[in-house]
């Protein structure tokens, strides 16, 4: 009688132990990466990860839609997820999609549009609630969409651009179907990101860790930015420093600097440091070409890949993932000035 009770006890503490052991938070951000975030100006959060009961597979960006409203790109889960506002927890929206990358809100026409990526199209609707589909192309202005990427717009004009990322063509419409056309950007490989910054039109390419400014859209003028590469010109979809040098992901201009993530992975580095370089800024695109830059790897986690950033008032966001086992740290941080 005396050993049942004992392997009772025994039993109801494991179980008690174990419930405690599941109920703590997930870990993203150490207080190490906090204080080091510190000496670069910087404050760092864990803004959603799986200590906020959401489970990311392979997210890859957080857009903004009306009011406080924020939205997730949960690739390998084929979804999109929303809430209203920081106080609210996610729903997953009824959109069919599949392996889409991002999301952006035109508010000159109340739409989401989102690149579905898996599905080789782009769509538009006006409502994450329901299941409705406003508009979708699987080609814009005369040429087919082949696994489009990002898809980012002009605050000040309301031009909408989106990119298929194996041939650098980026496309320009006001509404899918309405004033489009196609820009074939000089990336020199795969280029999976757009970005709006100070005015202007930038196509991240990821192969060759090159920044093409767009100049002028209607006379093909553009301006290159090869970033400094310690190989000497080796590429590839994915690497890490010393075997690619960079792989841009994307590039966001944020409170005086420039912020860069690289797609460096443990498989794709081969033995070598899949950390270094990972995500680093630099004052101007002259400070790429140079080198001149400061690694700010050690803000996030090792082995998780640094994705699209996005700028939102005085906040930057940067989607992260673990591309070996999807879901295991996969986040979003959020970084302020200090």
């Amino acid at each position: 009688m005396k050993s049942f009770l004992s392997l009772t006890f025994f039993c109801a503490i494991s179980l008690i132990a174990q419930g405690n052991k599941q109920s703590q938070p997930i870990e993203v951000v150490s207080a190490q990466q906090q204080l080091a975030a510190k000496e670069h100006g910087l404050i760092l959060k864990d803004y959603v990860s799986k200590k906020d009961g959401v489970e990311l597979g392979w997210c890859t960006h957080i857009a903004f839609g009306p009011g406080e409203q924020e939205i997730i790109s949960d690739l390998k889960n084929n979804r999109l997820l929303y809430r209203n506002s920081a106080k609210e927890s996610f729903q997953v929206s009824p959109i069919a999609v599949k392996g889409l990358h991002s999301l952006a809100y035109n508010p000159a026409d109340k739409l989401y549009y989102v690149n579905d990526t898996a599905n080789h199209r782009m769509i538009a609707f006006a409502d994450l609630s329901k299941a409705d589909i406003t508009v979708e192309r699987k080609e814009i202005a005369g040429v087919k969409l082949q696994r489009p990427h990002d898809v980012v717009i002009d605050p000040s004009s309301s031009w909408i651009y989106a990119i298929n990322p194996n041939s650098g063509q980026v496309f320009r419409f006001t509404a899918l179907g309405e004033n489009e056309s196609v820009l074939a950007v000089p990336s020199k490989g795969y280029a999976r990101a757009l970005t709006f910054a100070n005015g202007k039109l930038y196509v991240i390419g990821s192969s060759k860790g090159r920044i093409v400014e767009v100049v002028d859209w209607d006379n093909k003028k553009f301006k290159i930015y090869d970033s400094y590469d310690p190989t000497g010109g080796k590429q590839g979809p994915a690497g890490s420093w010393t075997k690619t040098g960079l792989v841009l992901n994307d590039a966001e201009f944020f409170n005086g600097y420039w912020y860069a993530s690289s797609y460096f992975t443990k498989a794709y580095a081969k033995g070598t440091n899949c950390d270094k370089n990972k995500l680093i800024r630099f004052k101007s695109l002259d400070d790429l070409v140079k080198g001149n830059w400061t690694d700010l790897s050690n803000l996030i986690p090792n082995g998780m890949t640094p994705y699209y950033l996005t700028v939102k008032e005085n906040k930057l966001y940067l989607a992260i993932f673990n591309h070996s086992s999807p879901g295991k740290g996969d986040a979003i941080l959020q970084f302020t000035g200090e």
